[in-house]
């Protein structure tokens, strides 16, 4: 009897070594895909906040939390592949204005969920152009179509081209000739504004105009009259009247013509690439 004993020692043992490793990598404990551990840091405070956090944030204070999900979903593309961008890999502080990004820090409790779910659900996705994270600029709403960065800058960046974009979003204001005057530190009639000549690029933002004896670059103008876009026309009665079309610099993903496409059944992978063209959507690697 004993003769049989060890055979089965080792059949036995042979049996539990699989099951041994079975256990082992269980769907349960299976190790999961390493995590990046980005953080922001605020330059106004030096607060630091995981990147996915910071970036349901983000959401609240650059996109209406009404859009659609798909819209809100590139947004959180968007933002994340600028900070990435931005900061180095969370190397640099950003800041919290609108001179980065928008960074909300209360966020409406009817709301709250989406945003978090259009965060979950693009978790790690970034823009990357020959390798790289791009500078994901966007807008609030474009006049039709988007600006080139060559016009914007007049540096020639390959994903930041003029697409056409499908929002109408206009906005006008009127202004008494004092507060026009006052604006352009000028002294100038309603006839001499009447005859205002404009130049206009590519994507029929202006350019240049004159008015009497001085010029300015079209975003000048608009810095200076707080116009919503460098795409404007200008007429006069008793006061000054400026219409606009779209708002915001133009360049990159407009986030108006995200939502017209989102709710004409885009998706945010369509969205963003189409934005951005010749742009990959790829996994954030957790290292530079």
């Amino acid at each position: 009897m004993k003769k049989y004993i060890l055979p089965l020692i080792i059949v036995v043992l042979l049996f539990m070594i699989p099951l041994q490793f079975k256990k082992k990598t269980s769907p349960k404990e299976e190790v999961t895909e390493e995590e990046c551990e980005v953080s922001i840091t605020f330059a106004e405070s030096n607060e630091a906040l995981p990147l996915e956090q910071y970036l349901v944030g983000v959401l609240a204070g650059e996109m209406p939390a009404s859009f659609e999900l798909e819209a809100l979903k590139a947004q959180a593309i968007a933002a994340r592949t600028y900070a990435i961008h931005q900061t180095n890999y969370g190397t640099s502080p950003i800041m919290q204005t609108t001179a980065h990004q928008v960074y909300k820090e209360e966020l409406n409790s009817k709301y709250e969920k989406k945003l978090k779910r259009a965060v979950k659900e693009t978790k790690n996705q970034i823009l990357t152009y020959n390798g790289e994270p791009i500078t994901a600029m966007f807008h609030a709403a474009s006049n039709g179509q988007t600006e080139t960065s060559e016009n914007f800058s007049g540096t020639q960046i390959a994903y930041l081209t003029t697409v056409s974009s499908p929002e109408d979003y206009t906005d006008s204001k009127s202004i008494t000739l004092a507060q026009f005057n006052q604006a352009l530190q000028g002294n100038f009639t309603f006839g001499q504004i009447k005859q205002a000549k404009m130049t206009r690029n590519s994507t029929n933002r202006v350019e240049t105009i004159t008015i009497g004896n001085r010029s300015w670059q079209g975003r000048e103008f608009r810095e200076l009259l707080q116009l919503k876009s460098a795409d404007f026309s200008i007429t006069v009665d008793q006061q000054v009247h400026i219409e606009t079309k779209g708002y915001g610099h133009g360049v990159g993903m407009s986030q108006y013509g995200a939502e017209a496409l989102a709710a004409g059944g885009k998706t945010a992978e369509e969205i963003v690439q189409y934005y951005y063209p010749n742009t990959k959507l790829e996994q954030l690697a957790c290292s530079k």
